[in-house]
């Protein structure tokens, strides 16, 4: 349907317009449909700018973008032969329009809401306005923008110049297996398509990951280079909050060619954490196993969110705690070793002076269980060496190693262990003084149970690694 109209301004209305690309046939998919497309303008136009155009209007826009298959395809290219040289818009709106790009696989494809869209003034050779409202669906939430962008030239759209703001609000990752919270940013950006620098802050103050069910609040400021045609994000400097740990990050998102899609890989550190703002994120009981000053550093690879997560999720780095407490239960059988480590008496478990532990290990997580080597142990009194695995999922933790103390083993013990003990002091005392044994942990990370292997042959201390 087509009709012209004369009041109270100049124009046209044209019903269920389709655009189609050029080289399609018409039993193809459209590039886009509109239900009503409107172009109205002025008397005085006519007669002063005949070329230009006071407003178009977009009700019911559609627009789908066919999924990009097939390698070596390039960028897209801006042809001047298709761009007009005279005509001018004042300004276009597609309020309530649709967008819609598909995917190479058979899944759902992506489909942005626009609430409400401006561009304009529109002309050769100049940039052009615009202001965007719209849902997005990874994750989703809604976010607004507004910049320029243009003026358009002959040439691969990658080049492109923009810039502007956008803000995001309320985007759930709740959608995503094994990881939950609400996100919020606003950022600046400027650039080309292809190469866009982008600064700004985000927040999730419900952040979680669903094993454990435990929210914390996670902050980020980030200057990160983007490339808006291939998906790809370098991370230049991000530095965030993990409750009160503060962490320093570099890395990248970048395609994966063998698997077909994106993967995130980063460098990251903190200098002066809390262990039990780190351990709380992967931890289901109602505290941290652990609290005290984390220091570490590592390498991470992400290669999918959402499901399977976890399990894919790969980590290599090294941290410290000092000046450690556990919780209270595992808290008094290590005050009760430091104690009888020093060769002092302790009638009840409890009675104990408080001690104050440093740990240290290297760690590799892969398919959920983080390996933990070289673990290294002290409290006033003993030090131990010791390795094996802490399961994410089950939070299941075996290490075993050796321990080492400055009392010999009988004056380890008390009561009439102690009296049997003391023949087999000297398999069990190192060079000075003191007895070597081997120790095992195990069990429920809350809850560990803690042994001894009489057996093992004795070695000596060789230091902290």
């Amino acid at each position: 349907k087509f009709h012209r109209f004369y009041l109270p301004h100049p124009g046209c209305e044209a019903e269920m317009v389709t655009l189609r690309r050029p080289q399609s046939s018409t039993g193809g998919a459209p590039l886009a449909t509109i239900q009503k497309l409107t172009i109205s303008g002025w008397y005085l136009d006519l007669i002063f700018r005949p070329h230009h155009i006071a407003e178009i209007r977009l009700d019911g826009l559609h627009v789908r973008i066919p999924s990009q298959s097939g390698e070596g395809s390039g960028q897209p290219q801006l042809s001047m032969d298709a761009m007009p040289s005279k005509i001018s818009i004042g300004n276009v709106t597609a309020d309530g329009a649709e967008l819609e790009f598909e995917k190479e696989d058979p899944k759902e494809p992506l489909k942005f809401e626009i609430h409400r869209l401006g561009v304009g003034p529109i002309a050769a050779g100049e940039a052009m306005d615009y202001q965007v409202r719209m849902g997005i669906p990874e994750p989703p939430g809604e976010l607004e923008s507004q910049g320029t962008f243009g003026p358009l030239q002959a040439g691969t759209i990658g080049k492109l110049a923009l810039h502007g703001n956008v803000k995001l609000n309320g985007a759930k990752l709740d959608k995503y297996p094994g990881i939950a919270g609400t996100v919020n940013s606003t950022e600046k950006f400027s650039g080309t398509l292809e190469q866009v620098q982008v600064s700004g802050e985000a927040s999730a103050p419900d952040f979680h990951l669903k094993s454990s069910g435990h929210a914390i609040a996670v902050t980020s400021q980030f200057h990160v280079m983007v490339n808006g045609l291939e998906g790809e994000v370098g991370l230049r400097d991000v530095t965030g909050k993990i409750g009160q740990t503060a962490v320093r990050v570099q890395g990248e998102v970048a395609k994966n060619a063998k698997f077909g899609r994106r993967e995130t890989t980063l460098d990251f550190s903190i200098a002066h954490g809390h262990a039990e703002d780190l351990l709380w994120l992967f931890n289901r009981a109602r505290k941290p196993p652990m609290a005290g000053i984390a220091t570490c550093s590592g390498h991470i690879r992400v290669p999918k969110f959402g499901e399977g997560f976890l399990s894919s999720l790969a980590v290599n780095g090294r941290f410290e705690v000092r000046e450690g407490h556990f919780q209270r239960e595992t808290q008094i059988k290590v005050n009760e070793l430091s104690a009888r480590a020093q060769q002092k008496r302790v009638d009840h478990p409890t009675e104990a002076p408080e001690v104050v532990t440093s740990l240290s290990s290297e760690v590799k997580i892969e398919k959920s269980v983080a390996h933990l080597t070289r673990v290294y142990f002290e409290v006033p009194g003993a030090r131990a060496r010791v390795q094996g695995s802490y399961n994410l999922d089950n939070h299941q933790v075996d290490l075993r190693g050796n321990l080492w103390t400055d009392a010999t083993l009988s004056q380890d013990t008390t009561g009439i262990k102690a009296m049997f003990l003391k023949p087999v002091d000297p398999l069990f005392k190192r060079k000075h003084a003191g007895a070597m044994v081997a120790v095992v942990m195990d069990g429920d990370i809350d809850k560990p149970h803690f042994g001894t292997d009489l057996t093992k042959k004795k070695t000596a201390w060789q230091g902290k690694p």
